[in-house]
């Protein structure tokens, strides 16, 4: 019996680095052209968690995927510290030495909160702890950026956004020999604020990046509140309707933090 296109595995990987690369690149073209502190708010756009998340919902039980979703959200009080350490380092290094800190952030702290509970309510807790503290530290660093229109490198990009949908195909893919605490914490690894910080930092430089960066981790809050309601609601409704309330959830958030960055902005730190 002939099997279809669309039924072999690297189609469907395909399919899922396709998609989860048009929205990366998507987002990153309009933090370039919105401003950094606008743009910094719109990066906290489930831009690989949606899709990362939708995958892993129709092809996992509903336990799974919503502990996958409570992981997750312990996750971003990680991504918290990743932009933090960015923030700091871009002041005196430049992409790869920032990165690089970001990096070992983001690592020792998956270290410590891997050991935690999937609990939603735990993850609601410390992340919003976390992101207090860090949004706080961050500002000490960032000072007022303007940020000046230059072309977009489209090939950069799409390099990056594709490497973007190859993590979420990969983990979607090895999910059930990951289980839903490797998978979860993993789908929640700022792949998206790695594009961004490294392209906005190359192509207008450290300030305009920390400013991105000190918005992102208040725009960090639209993919918390989009893996909390995930991880409430997928164990007690259709993944359809809990993927789309969730994104609902987090697409309304997200419009709140725009509007809020809009009437209060990053005051100018110490030069």
């Amino acid at each position: 019996m002939s099997l279809s296109l669309l039924d072999l595995p690297v189609v469907s990987l395909l399919i899922r680095m396709a998609a989860t690369a048009f929205v990366v690149i998507g987002v990153a073209v309009a933090v370039g052209r919105l401003g950094p502190i606008v743009g910094g708010a719109l990066a906290g756009l489930p831009i690989v968690l949606g899709p990362g998340f939708l995958f892993l919902a129709m092809q996992a039980p509903p336990d799974f995927a919503a502990s996958a979703a409570a992981y997750s959200l312990l996750s971003l009080c990680a991504t918290q510290l990743f932009l933090l350490a960015y923030i700091v380092a871009a002041r005196r290094a430049g992409p790869a030495v920032s990165l690089l800190a970001a990096l070992a952030a983001w690592g020792t702290a998956i270290a410590l909160i891997r050991m935690l509970p999937p609990q939603a309510l735990l993850g609601i807790a410390l992340f919003a702890g976390v992101t207090a503290v860090t949004r706080k530290l961050g500002a000490t660093f960032v000072q007022r950026a303007v940020n000046h229109p230059r072309a977009d490198n489209l090939g950069l990009l799409f390099l990056r956004g594709a490497l973007a949908g190859l993590l979420v195909a990969a983990i979607t893919a090895a999910a059930n020999r990951l289980g839903p605490t490797a998978s979860g914490l993993l789908l929640a690894f700022p792949i998206g604020y790695t594009v961004l910080s490294v392209t906005i930092h190359e192509q207008f430089g450290a300030q305009v990046a920390a400013t991105t960066l000190h918005s992102a981790i208040f725009g960090t809050i639209s993919l918390a509140a989009f893996c909390a309601m995930l991880a409430v609601a997928i164990p007690r409704m259709p993944v359809a309707a809990a993927f789309i309330l969730a994104l609902s959830v987090s697409l309304a958030t997200t419009i709140v933090l725009v509007l809020l960055s809009r009437f209060k902005p990053t005051s100018p730190g110490p030069r």
